[in-house]
């Protein structure tokens, strides 16, 4: 002992021997310990949990949760007509909120209470940036789902640009979704589909279809360009995209409006009057 204690070489050895000795008591017990020529690794890895499908549901009141697959499906109808939002999503990933404000506020899946069908959730107020007293969400949807899409942007003073949903994976739990001209607001978000047509309707009932095709790609920090040519203070109410699957019929003073039979024409012109 006394050899030990007045040489500090010798005092070293010692405590080398033991640590060594701890580290492959600790290591041989661990469960998820292996052994790799003939000697057991040192470092205990912490399972991941493994990403599951999940689907979120917000009502109209903005709580949210998420529930399993089968516990939607089960209760689709219901679900449904219940809640305001229902978004496909992985359980590690991430939701995004798009506002009519320009933000883009980023929330992930893993702090949505997960539970029964019948619970309650959050306000998403509580888990995001996102505040309900101040904007509107416009567009909701996981981020996995639109990394390999294009997103299609249209605001009220009838700017329009199609984004790589690509430049919407960000680190920041807030950021500009797009930029918008003093007193515009996003009235129309969505995933930009191929073969379609776009329909825009102001508020003096002119109504101008073109090909969304004719939409250009911007940055998520452009503008865009015009879609419809506005009288002085008009802005737009409406946005339709159209397939050749579905009709769609409105009605304007009791007289029916085909958008579908409505003719294709530039975008940057005044449309029709209907």
């Amino acid at each position: 002992m006394r050899k030990i204690l007045g040489s500090r070489s010798a005092m070293a050895k010692v405590i080398i021997r033991e640590l060594k000795a701890l580290k492959k008591r600790i290591c041989t017990s661990a469960p998820d310990c292996n052994k790799k020529n003939g000697k057991s690794c040192c470092i205990q890895r912490k399972k991941k949990i493994e990403a599951v499908p999940v689907v979120l549901l917000m009502d109209r009141f903005g709580y949210v949760k998420t529930v399993d697959n089968s516990v939607y499906e089960r209760n689709k109808e219901a679900a449904d007509s219940e809640n305001k939002q229902i978004v496909p999503c992985m359980s590690d990933g991430k939701i995004c909120l798009f506002t009519d404000d320009g933000q883009l506020h980023l929330v992930k899946v893993s702090d949505i209470p997960y539970g029964k069908f019948r619970d309650k959730g959050i306000p998403v107020d509580n888990i995001s940036n996102y505040d309900s007293s101040t904007e509107n969400i416009v567009y909701i949807t996981a981020l996995e789902s639109i990394m390999d899409k294009k997103l299609l942007f249209v605001t009220e003073q009838s700017m329009c640009k199609l984004v790589a949903g690509s430049e919407f994976d960000v680190s920041k739990r807030t950021t500009a979704a797009t930029k918008l001209q003093e007193g515009d607001k996003i009235l129309y978000l969505a995933v930009a589909e191929p073969e379609t047509t776009l329909v825009l309707r102001s508020q003096k009932n002119y109504f101008l279809r073109f090909a969304t095709e004719d939409i250009p790609e911007k940055k998520k920090g452009a503008v865009g360009v015009r879609g419809m040519r506005l009288g002085d203070g008009e802005l737009l109410t409406d946005v339709w995209q159209l397939n050749n699957e579905k009709e769609e019929i409105i009605m304007i003073k009791e007289k029916a409006v085909h958008l579908n039979r409505l003719r294709i024409a530039n975008r940057d012109t005044r449309g029709v009057k209907k």
